[in-house]
């Protein structure tokens, strides 16, 4: 008969701990570029630091829909960014909804 049994690497436990602290790190780093951001952003900040896509992309799928926050001043569109973030938290689809047979979290 064969028996197999399965061990985890000696460093095992550091490797664990190294991922962790990257994801911690990098989670952090991008909650102190969001506080770096100006409170209204116009288009081209939107979509290099907040959406990380282009401009074109931008207009093309998001800001022209009318639940997407804006505010208007003078002859400039500018979007505040706490409701930018909320916004895109409230649009945020779960992959069960879009793909029920595939588990992999939030798209």
């Amino acid at each position: 008969m064969f028996e197999a049994k399965l061990q985890p690497e000696a460093d095992f436990n550091n490797k664990v701990y190294d991922i962790f602290y990257d994801i911690a790190k990098k989670a952090q780093e991008d909650v102190e570029r969001e506080a770096e951001l100006p409170y209204l952003l116009d288009r081209t900040k939107l979509a290099e630091y907040v959406f990380n896509v282009s401009v074109q992309s931008l207009d093309a799928h998001i800001l022209k829909r009318e639940d997407f926050p804006k505010i208007h001043v003078g002859g400039r569109t500018l979007y505040p960014k706490d409701l930018v973030m909320s916004w895109i938290r409230d649009h945020v689809e779960i992959s069960e909804k879009t793909a029920p047979e595939r588990r992999f979290g939030v798209i």
